[in-house]
């Protein structure tokens, strides 16, 4: 039985996908600003700003997380699609629209990563009385 006091998987996919959009979007503008560098060059500052935009999206709906468990989330998503690019090159060469630090296939595995690592590590804010 599920803890009422975590949110669905549904709920922590949804604050994954801002804050992994807010990551995406703020690395893509980063490697715009400084082509020479990677995606990759710039994963721990773009981690935390996504985790701001998991933070927010949980917030608004009532739970809390703390910004290192968010942060970790998105950085063991990008671990895991870095991965399996690596392990599978074919699986890395399009982009999602929208989140353009993202693969296609790839990133399927590091969002239900983290958005479970998001779910178990997230609280309601006040208990529920029934």
């Amino acid at each position: 039985m599920a803890d009422v006091r975590q949110p669905t998987f549904r709920t922590s996919l949804i604050a994954v996908l801002a804050g992994g959009a807010i990551s995406s979007g703020i690395s893509a503008a980063f490697v715009g600003i400084a082509p020479a560098t990677s995606i990759e060059a710039w994963a721990i500052l773009t981690s935390i700003c996504g985790a701001v935009g998991v933070k927010v999206v949980l917030r608004f709906l009532k739970y809390d997380v703390p910004i290192a468990f968010a942060a970790g989330a998105l950085m063991a998503g990008r671990l895991v699609s870095l991965a399996l690019v690596q392990a599978m090159p074919d699986f890395g060469g399009h982009a999602i629209p929208g989140f353009p630090a993202y693969g296609l296939f790839s990133s399927f595995p590091s969002l239900v990563l983290s958005a479970w690592l998001v779910q178990i590590s997230t609280g309601r804010i006040r208990a529920l009385t029934y």
